[in-house]
């Protein structure tokens, strides 16, 4: 946890920072995604290409946890958006707001953030680097830290909380069952993929054709 202590305050810096300018959050959350990647993958060094590729081959220990936690997302997904409806004013007013781009160039570089940067950034920081497995009172105690640290980010109300939470939790339960860090980064990027293809690839036609 020592060497932790440079995406802590990167973390704190953007949560203060959301709060005072929250409509440049898009520009703040890519500074941040590409800060924590910057630092995991050449300081570190918690993700490795070859790893990635070497777990692309086991069916069992890798494709299988994987689709059952893209599926376990969906599924966490659906309970989300439950919460949301019921609590539809209070979760708008807890969530932090990141502008929609109008323009080409910043809505490729949201969808880029989207499916890729922040999945790979938060399971490294927030499931790799924070949970240990030195016993099993350790494991609930980060457990709990790295769902509330990770949802706080996005969030700074109690609803808001909650549903991030609840969207984290499969992953992090994948993490925890399997020690692999892989599973989570590649369930996370899937499911964002399924999630925001089709609004990106929508959006992308319609600004380039205009």
């Amino acid at each position: 946890m020592k060497r932790l202590y440079i995406p802590f305050i990167l973390e704190l810096v953007l949560i203060i920072a959301t709060i005072i300018w929250e409509k440049q959050s898009f520009c703040l959350f890519f500074a941040y995604y590409t800060g924590l990647l910057i630092y995991f993958y050449f300081v570190y060094k918690q993700f490795s290409f070859r790893k990635l590729r070497s777990n692309f081959s086991n069916l069992k220990t890798f494709w299988i946890p994987v689709i059952l936690t893209v599926a376990g997302m969906l599924l966490a997904s659906k309970f989300e958006a439950l919460i949301r409806m019921k609590f539809y004013r209070e979760y708008l007013d807890s969530i932090v707001s990141i502008p929609l781009q109008n323009e080409l160039i910043p809505t490729l570089f949201d969808a880029l953030v989207c499916i890729i940067m922040k999945p790979v950034a938060e399971e490294l920081f927030y499931r790799k680097a924070i949970i240990r497995f030195d016993s099993k009172k350790k494991v609930v105690l980060l457990t709990i830290a790295s769902l509330i640290l990770c949802a706080v980010t996005r969030a700074h109300g109690l609803i808001g909380i909650v549903t991030f939470v609840v969207m984290a939790l499969p992953v992090t339960i994948a993490y925890i069952a399997t020690r692999n860090i892989y599973v989570s980064i590649m369930a996370h990027i899937i499911f964002e993929f399924i999630s925001n293809v089709y609004g990106y690839a929508y959006e992308v036609a319609r600004l380039y054709l205009r």
